[in-house]
């Protein structure tokens, strides 16, 4: 859960009530978000936000009313939060964007899914910048559905059992989910450099595939992780070898990090390539893409890849370097992974701004 959270604080509390807890959340976020690129958007300026959870809280809400005391029972107010797109829209309205407004609603993948359309929407020159990343909170239905088909690391009396997410760790048990906004203001550097921006990093290319799965399964094998990832680096004109470290979309599934460990290994080889995980940390939800792009900007820019919370004990069928620990590595370029179950598969190729002594 998100600790300590006062909307009132971004939000004027005669809004607040007709607004659920992640059109909170990414209201909350933009507004941090444009006070730190020191930008007043407007124009062209478009938003595209990712999230696997925008509108459940209203929609419970309201189909619980519907059935309980039929359609006088329900609260009109509820129904405009009951789609996906409400918390972008709500965005848009409060900060006058004009621009693209796209709700990516692919699970896990979403909030990198929703960067990689704001980066072509800049290439092709459809508008000026986006606000894009992901948002979402944890639903109490949407969390008993995960439970309940055991997706979830279980809890227990001791360890391996204890509640908690490993990623690429050999105790890995599942996954935990979290909640969160992870938000960045993306736009072309020639419009970043003329307006002075504090510039975090480069978005250099993206990847895109999908693996066959299983209904609601993670993917059969890492072979289209690894186009995603090969797709990433040719877009950015790199090679394997410009790569300082990998992001990793690995939670704690035992399916999903040891197919993304073997991804790893098709596209880098052998070479002791630092990865890492922020899942294990903040869990899993369709924000945690971006989460971990934004954590990479932050650590690579101070030459170190972020620990990995969770892991204590190397897999020795995993063949990836992870560590609990904060390490140095050499070099700006890294890639970000994002998986869904059903299949949906992005990788971003990013360059860091390092940080000036």
């Amino acid at each position: 859960m998100i600790r300590d959270f006062d909307p009132a604080q971004f939000i004027s509390p005669l809004k607040l009530r007709r607004v659920d807890a992640v059109g909170r959340t990414a209201l909350a976020c933009a507004r941090l978000l444009l006070d730190d690129a020191g930008v007043v958007p407007g124009g062209n300026t478009g938003i595209a936000l990712g999230t696997a959870t925008a509108g459940l809280d209203s929609l419970v809400d309201y189909m619980g009313g519907l059935t309980d005391h039929g359609p006088t029972g329900v609260p009109a107010i509820l129904f405009s939060n009951t789609v996906p797109n409400a918390p972008a829209s709500l965005c848009a309205i409060e900060f006058g964007l004009r621009g693209p407004n796209v709700t990516f609603n692919q699970r896990e993948a979403s909030s990198l899914g929703a960067l990689v359309y704001s980066v072509g929407a800049i290439r092709d020159g459809r508008t000026a910048a986006m606000i894009t990343g992901g948002a979402d909170c944890v639903e109490e239905t949407y969390f008993k559905i995960h439970d309940r088909l055991r997706a979830l690391s279980p809890t227990g009396t001791g360890p391996p059992a204890v509640e908690a997410a490993r990623p690429f760790d050999r105790d890995r048990n599942g996954f935990i989910l979290g909640e969160g906004g992870f938000l960045l203001l993306i736009e072309s550097a020639t419009a970043a450099e003329q307006r002075g921006a504090r510039i975090y990093g480069e978005i250099a290319g993206v990847g895109a595939a999908a693996s066959k799965t299983e209904m609601n399964g993670w993917p059969a094998d890492g072979k289209g992780l690894a186009r995603s990832m090969r797709g990433a680096l040719s877009n950015a004109g790199l090679h394997a070898e410009d790569i300082a470290a990998v992001i990793g979309t690995s939670n704690g599934s035992p399916v999903l990090d040891g197919h993304e460990a073997e991804a790893i290994v098709d596209v880098f080889g052998t070479r002791t390539l630092p990865v890492a995980s922020v899942k294990g940390a903040i869990g899993e939800s369709g924000s945690a893409g971006a989460a971990g792009l934004i954590a990479g900007l932050l650590f690579v820019s101070k030459a170190e890849i972020m620990p990995t919370a969770g892991f204590r004990h190397p897999d020795p069928a995993l063949a990836v370097c992870v560590s609990d620990r904060a390490r140095p590595i050499r070099g700006d370029a890294f890639l970000v992974n994002s998986v869904a179950a059903g299949g949906t598969i992005y990788t971003v190729a990013v360059r860091a701004a390092r940080e000036r002594s």
